[in-house]
Parts: C-alpha cells; structure tokens; sequence
C-alpha cells in the first residue's frame, strides 16, 4: 500500500499541478509557484528513492543526512522567496512572527528575568501561549538579532524531531516504515515551512513527539529519567499552547487504564495522571472558556466577526470537521494566500494518508493495540477540539497531532504490506481504496476551484 500511495502521490500531484495552471494570472507570484512545483517533484524522488533502499540504511545516519540536507535547501529556498518578495525573512507569515521578534528585540539588552517581566509589563492582555517563544528566541538573539539566527536552530530542532519521531515509530512497525514514515513527515513543505518562518510551530511539535518518545522510553526501560524528560516538555508546553499538555496526560491517561496487558505501575501512572488533570479542574475550565471565547454563543460571534464562518453554521463544521478527517486540504495556486501554497505539497501526501490512517484507527481498537491508544486518543481529542472551535481549517493549530498521523497510518501500512493484516475479499478493499482515492483527488480539485 505505500508503494501505491507513493505513486498516487506523484499522478494525483501532477495531475492537480497541470489543471490548475488554468488558474495563474498576471497576481501569482510565478517564483513561489516553481519553488512549489519543484518542492513537489524532489519530494516526489527522494522519498521514492528511500522506498527502495537496501534495508541496512533504514538508520539514524541516513536519516540525519537526508533531513538535514533537504530542509538546508528548502529553508534557504523559502528564505530567498520571502526576501525577494516581502524584503523580510518571516516567509509570508509577518504578523505573528514579526510579534515575536519585535517582542524579544525590545527586552534583549534585560537580564532573563527582568525581561520576562517586561514582556508581560508590555502585554499585559495575553496569557502565557507565546511565553515559550520568546524564551526560545531570547537566548538566540543574545547571538544576532535576526530572524535567520532561528532558522539555523531550526535546521537543529528538525533533526532532533526526526531522531525522536524515528525512535517513537520503532515501538509500533518495522525499522523501514518507522523511517519512510518520520522522513514522510520531517521533508513535508508545511513542515519545513514552519522551520523557515519565525512561528512557534516547530519547538512546540519538537516538544510533543520528545513527549510521546520519552513516555514510550519510560514504559520500555522503566528509566526514571525518562519520565523526568517527559514531564519537562509537558511542562514546557504550557508556554505555547495550554490545551496541548491536557490533551497528551488525558490520553496517557486513558489510555493506560485501558490497557489491559500494562502492569499496575503503568496503570498507576495512567490514574495519576487522571487525578492531576481533575485537581486542576478549575484551571481546565479557564483554558476551556478561553479557547471557546467565553461560551458557545461567543464562540459563534467571535468566528463570525473573524469571518470564519461561510454560509451556515452547521455548513461550517461540517467543513470543518472534514478538514480534520482527511485534512487540512491543500490550496496549491492562489494570488492573496500565497503562505497556503507553500503547504500544498505535502499537504497533498496528507490527504492520501487519510485512508490509512482512518483504516489504521479501526484496526488498532479491533486488534486491541493497546500500546497506540494514547496516540490515536490524542489525535481523536485534539482533531475533536479544533473541529468544535471551528478551527479545522487551519494548518497551525493542527500541527500538534499531524506527525501521529503519519504514525497510525505508516502503523497499518506496515502491518498489511507485510501481511500481518489480511482482508478477506481482497479485491473489494482494493476497489475502496482506489474509490477513496479517487474522492480525494476530486475533494482537493473542488477546494481549489470553489
């Protein structure tokens, strides 16, 4: 199924790329459009060629090398459009990002503490989401006070994710898939995108796989250490998105106490997890009524006044929600959303994986594989939120669970392109997938023609 997906990628991909050439105008900034077409076609090449590899070099060296090679390029690349364009390296993303490095450029010459201060001295109606970031750019602009200086820690933190993906994946699938699935992901444009911007995206995602990783490191080797890791970046999390960390202890949670082959100390970690997420019941609820704008009916004007509301209310989650089941959908030409178009190529490989994916989600609950719940759990949960805030459009606030995506889904590919799952009326599962497929592409085609 991946080789087959894999060469879907490259016909549907082309196929899209081709027919919406229709769409350019005199507006469509034509460099971003080639650096798109080009990030499509290597991406296309390079997975394919570690597809085939021999299966001595499904290891850390090769993956280091490939990631960090591939995104040098793209970051440069990425950088050179946006210099090119905008006169600034924040690659189309400026309003957030600009925030950013404004913020810490005017606390830079404070001491640490002092400066943590001043920063909130000077924003005093914000709360603690963007704390991390300006933790994380504080230290690099003692260095430069450019936005460059991030990407080149970027070009770090992606390798490190990669090196955690990688061993997180090795607890659930074979070597092959757990690296075809962390390079898949770690070489998607919207991935490297963020490594290229100066958003808060790419640390925040480092965070929750070392997490995962470190949790799952724990559970094999009882390390103390590990858990004191895994606590660390929970606790780091907080500073850039509060909903995350009660997300990822509720799945542990949860799903341990499912877990019917985990010891009692495992189940005892899952039930204090559990009691911690209701001791802090009332700091939940703060969360809660923040992300929901104070109540449901506030959450309503505020998407409104936001414009994120298109026709009717239930027209919008209905979008929404299927954003979160096979998306978010690419946009791959446009003339006023130029930052979306840098996301389409991998966002393309994105909505293929949904097929897996959602067919890997029923397999894990019916073959009771209780070592991924907590993953699947958090997808579920975070996939479940976005949809009812009626944020499932948006790329960014899906990014916390996109990398388990691709876990689930490299999960069933491996298990059923090794036939450890076997399908009875093969022919027919064969005919819907090839229909699902068929779907997508046309779902993808309609989102960039409406």
């Amino acid at each position: 199924m991946l080789k087959k997906i894999h060469k879907i990628y490259f016909i549907v991909g082309f196929l899209l790329y081709s027919i919406l050439t229709l769409q350019l105008s005199s507006n469509t900034l034509m460099g971003v459009f080639s650096l798109n077409l080009f990030n499509f076609i290597t991406y296309y090449f390079v997975l394919y060629i570690s597809l085939n590899m021999i299966s001595k070099n499904y290891n850390k060296k090769y993956l280091v090398l490939l990631v960090l090679l591939y995104t040098l390029v793209l970051i440069f690349l990425y950088n050179s459009i946006s210099y090119n364009y905008t006169n600034n390296y924040f690659v189309f993303s400026a309003a957030d990002a600009l925030f950013y490095h404004d913020s810490t450029i005017a606390i830079i010459d404070k001491p640490f503490g002092q400066a943590i201060d001043a920063y909130f001295s000077s924003h005093s109606n914000i709360g603690f989401d963007d704390l991390g970031m300006i933790i994380v750019l504080y230290p690099l602009y003692q260095i430069a006070e450019t936005n460059l200086i991030l990407n080149a820690f970027y070009l770090l933190v992606s390798l490190l994710t990669a090196l955690s993906m990688f061993s997180l994946s090795k607890n659930f699938m074979s070597r092959k898939y757990a690296y075809m699935a962390t390079l898949t992901y770690s070489l998607s444009s919207f991935v490297i995108f963020f490594h290229s911007s100066g958003l808060k995206e790419s640390f925040m995602v480092f965070l929750i796989i070392v997490a995962f990783d470190y949790y799952y490191r724990f559970l094999r080797k009882k390390n103390p250490l590990y858990l004191i890791v895994f606590v660390f970046s929970i606790a780091f999390l907080l500073l850039f998105r509060p909903a995350i960390p009660v997300f990822i202890v509720g799945a542990i949670g949860l799903g341990s106490l499912l877990t019917k082959k985990s010891g009692l100390g495992v189940k005892a970690i899952g039930l204090f997890l559990l009691i911690v997420l209701f001791a802090n019941i009332n700091l939940l609820i703060e969360v809660v009524n923040r992300y929901m704008s104070g109540g449901f009916e506030m959450l309503i004007y505020a998407r409104e006044s936001e414009g994120m509301i298109k026709g009717s209310i239930d027209f919008t989650y209905a979008v929404n929600i299927l954003a979160q089941l096979i998306g978010p959908l690419p946009t791959l030409v446009s003339s006023e959303k130029v930052m979306l178009t840098l996301f389409a190529p991998g966002l393309i490989y994105r909505v293929l994986l949904a097929i897996p994916f959602w067919i890997g989600v029923r397999y894990i609950f019916k073959t009771k594989s209780y070592l991924l719940y907590p993953i699947v759990l958090f997808i579920l949960m975070e996939m479940s939120a976005l949809a009812l805030l009626m944020e499932g459009l948006e790329l960014r606030k899906s990014m916390p669970h996109i990398a388990m995506v691709y876990i689930v889904a490299f999960w069933f590919m491996d298990k059923y392109d090794n036939k450890l799952i076997v399908f009875r009326k093969k022919k027919r599962f064969k005919y819907f997938v090839n229909f699902s497929i068929f779907i997508l592409g046309i779902l993808i085609l309609y989102w960039n023609f409406k």
